[in-house]
């Protein structure tokens, strides 16, 4: 596997993080979703309900500057099982704001996809270097990516 170092801050990144959390809401509840609350630990962000059913979400803010057609998707930090591997979200959304982009799947789906492609593993990058992400390249030709390549 190859390897890509990055270098990021976690306490600058936590901002726009919350923020992308906030916008994410307020989608929602225009849609119809009625806002419970946030959650800060590990098992999901968000917590929705839709028809008088509960909705979770993870959600990440990818604050790159440029479009680079990949998806950063965290599964490991210092050292610990995270992210990806240990969420219990019903959905994973990824916010891009520099391209006004929102990336929605559930969760279920992209632990498959990501087992069944096998993507490049990015090493000490995210929180002040301590992560490993699988970095996914739009799924090349996954029908799940195609299907919503519309949206």
């Amino acid at each position: 596997m190859n390897f890509i170092k990055g270098n990021y801050n976690f306490k600058q990144d936590i901002l726009q993080g919350e923020k992308g959390e906030e916008i994410i809401k307020n989608i929602l509840v225009n849609m119809g979703f009625v806002f419970i609350k946030y959650n800060k630990d590990n098992k999901f962000d968000l917590l929705m309900k839709y028809n008088n059913k509960p909705v979770t979400y993870e959600i990440k803010t990818d604050i790159y500057p440029k479009n680079t057609g990949n998806l950063v998707v965290e599964f490991e930090c210092r050292g610990k099982p995270s992210g990806i591997a240990i969420t219990e979200a019903d959905y994973f959304v990824t916010y891009f704001p520099h391209l006004n982009e929102i990336w929605n799947i559930k969760t279920n789906i992209l632990r498959e996809l990501i087992k069944q492609y096998n993507p490049k593993i990015s090493e000490n990058s995210g929180d002040e270097g301590t992560d490993i992400l699988p970095r996914v390249n739009s799924w090349g030709s996954s029908p799940y990516a195609q299907a919503n390549a519309s949206r």
